[in-house]
């Protein structure tokens, strides 16, 4: 008897379930009653055939919603998905009475069985609608309102997404889609675009979702730089590929980022030259931890290295990113042997060592002070890891005949006003000088700035927006390139493969990026109006976050360069380039070494200044440095 009934155990709440199965008996018995009336002829309702074809019909249908587990369905959370197992009931229910009705010759007739099919079907779902819009507009006081961009799928999706939440309501869908605009999808019409601002203005819009998973980056730009204006936040859902394996939900709409904002497209990596260098190989990675480094890291474990050596200062930064290694070939069963090293680039014999024993084949020394203001500050410290730290790593790699290795520069290093872009010059300057006569390919990639790298820009300017007040920005003028981080990390492994020795590599950054621009667009985009604070002081307005202008930092530049003479040349990848830039010659870097290292011993910022200046790295810095570590100013 158990087995039998067990159907009927639909859900923990007994109470509530019988509730919902007695009100659409009472609903579908009157829906049959109803549909004779006003159909048929009403004395086959008084017989008791017919009333028995109407009680085994409504109790069939019954039984198909148990079955179906329509009652686990939590009314107020209710989608368009109950529609399925209504209907099937309201069909099968409908041809059981039809038969019936034949075999006892009931006389009611299949228009009234069609009438009732219908009634029953817009009784069991109309009524559960409405009490679930009833109880959600009750109970929220400050519901947000939010138009979707997209009707697509995703758009939806995402519908019944805030049709189940509390706090929002859909007033609008947009769409490109001429075919779509004037209709209704899941209830809510849709709109052309240029309807955009009258809607906000109208149904007082808070948010706009962007739900386009499928759009293409340069598509995405130019909707957003059209939503700009508008006086509401803008959230995007994350592209086709990260929604693949889900439903879209509310809670993927995120606040709008710099990667929407700036639209870059990027280039899809060739496989051939991003596994060359590391497919089969001992790989070791300097810095592993760092921005770059672990992007390198994670993007060479993707391509099947034999080894993956970690090799860093920080115990932090090497602990973390061997610990998401580990995760990942866990996950994907990769058989890849990663050893985490903690060790300095200046211990030359350690790093000579590690490289003979593992028989490291590719090095990508990613180890680097790379933060102008700080290294300013610590002038000596800087210099000893990027010039020395180096000339170490690239020497012992000649010594113990590994056979790529790629140097991660700068655009700082180009004509460089400040330390950090000196030195890193002056490392390219070792990596030139010690190419020759041996099986080492040694190369250098230049690049600028990185999306999601310490001390990027765009976290601060994120920060500053959500934690309210001021947005700072240096310079009115300042412009910069961006690159994604992973992007960055796949253009360095592809340029690895490509070298012979001796080349710097440029990647194509895209066009500069006016940073107040970008300020301004990503205040927008987050439903705030941006006002620059200028000389004249003026009060910023109510609601509106101000932009101030703080000034160029020590070493600052307004504008950055990849190139230090107009000789670059294409190679096989479109947004990789390469030229060979003629340094000092190994005597002469040398001698200008020797001295450096006495200046870095002695502690002598004046002299690091002075050897900088005079080797030929372009160094033009005018203003005053404080190096903390020696509280002495030049």
């Amino acid at each position: 008897m158990r087995d039998y009934l067990r159907p009927f155990s639909v859900g923990k709440d007994i109470k509530r379930t019988l509730f919902h199965i007695m009100f659409d008996v009472l609903a579908l018995l009157c829906s049959f009653v109803t549909a004779i009336v006003l159909y048929g002829k009403t004395n086959s309702i008084g017989s008791f055939d017919g009333l028995l074809v109407i009680g085994v019909s409504v109790l069939a249908a019954i039984y198909v919603l148990v079955l179906s587990k329509f009652y686990r369905i939590i009314v107020r959370y209710i989608t368009g998905r109950a529609v399925i197992p209504a209907s099937v009931a309201m069909l099968i229910s409908s041809l059981i009475a039809y038969f019936l009705s034949v075999i006892l010759d009931t006389g009611i007739l299949f228009a009234e069985i069609f009438a009732y099919a219908l009634f029953g079907f817009m009784s069991i779902l109309g009524f559960r609608y409405i009490y679930r819009d009833l109880s959600i507009r009750k109970s929220v006081k400050d519901e947000i309102r939010v138009v979707i961009f997209g009707a697509g799928e995703a758009g939806r999706q995402f519908l019944n997404s805030l049709n189940s939440a509390t706090k929002y309501s859909a007033v609008a869908f947009v769409d490109d889609d001429l075919e779509l605009q004037g209709h209704s999808v899941g209830g809510v019409k849709v709109f052309d675009p240029k309807s955009m601002v009258w809607l906000v203005q109208q149904f007082n819009v808070d948010v706009v979702a962007l739900v386009i998973p499928s759009i293409s980056p340069v598509r995405r730009r130019e909707i957003l730089n059209n939503l700009e204006s508008l006086d509401a936040e803008i959230r995007v859902v994350p592209g086709l590929v990260d929604l693949m394996s889900k439903s879209v939900e509310t809670s993927d709409a995120k606040p709008i980022s710099v990667y929407d904002i700036l639209g870059r497209v990027p280039v899809s990596p060739r496989p051939d030259l991003i596994s060359r260098a590391v497919k089969g190989k001992v790989v070791m990675v300097t810095g592993a931890g760092g921005s770059i480094g672990s992007e390198i890291c994670r993007q060479i474990v993707r391509n099947q290295p034999l080894m993956l050596i970690l090799f860093d200062l920080s115990e932090y930064s090497l602990y973390s990113i061997d610990q998401e290694l580990d995760r990942y070939c866990s996950e994907t069963n990769s058989k890849i042997n990663i050893i985490p090293i903690l060790g300095s680039v200046l211990d030359r014999l350690k790093v000579l060592s590690i490289l003979k024993q593992f028989k490291v084949h590719t090095l990508f020394h990613a180890a680097a002070y790379k933060h102008v203001p700080l290294v300013e500050q610590n002038i000596v410290e800087g210099v000893k890891n990027n010039v020395f730290g180096t000339r170490a790593v690239v020497e012992a790699s000649v010594e113990a005949g590994v056979r790529i290795v790629t140097v991660i520069s700068t655009d700082k290093a180009v004509r460089p006003t400040n330390i950090m872009g000196a030195s890193k010059r002056m490392a390219e300057f070792v990596c030139s000088s010690l190419v020759g006569d041996h099986q080492t390919k040694i190369s250098m990639v230049r690049f600028g700035n990185v999306l999601g790298s310490s001390g990027s820009v765009v976290p601060h300017f994120e920060k500053q927006i959500l934690r309210g007040g001021s947005v700072t920005v240096t310079h009115p003028e300042v412009t910069r390139y961006f690159m994604t981080v992973k992007e960055a990390a796949q253009l360095v492994m592809q340029a690895s493969s490509m070298a012979l020795g001796g080349e710097v590599y440029l990647l194509d950054m895209g066009d500069p990026v006016k940073i107040v621009d970008l300020a301004i667009s990503m205040i927008k985009l987050h439903g705030k109006t941006p006002f620059i604070v200028d000389v004249s002081n003026a009060p910023c307005p109510a609601e509106h976050v101000p932009i101030v202008f703080t000034g160029l930092r020590q070493g600052e530049k307004i504008y950055e360069e990849l190139l230090v003479n107009n000789d670059a040349k294409t190679t096989q990848h479109p947004l990789i380039m390469s030229a060979v830039e003629v340094g000092p010659d190994r005597v002469t870097i040398t001698k200008y070494l020797k001295l450096l290292e006495k200046a870095c011993s002695d502690n002598n910022v004046e002299d690091i200044k002075e050897i900088l200046t005079i080797s030929g790295t372009g160094l033009n810095h005018d203003g005053n440095i404080i190096d903390y570590s020696l509280r002495k100013k030049i």
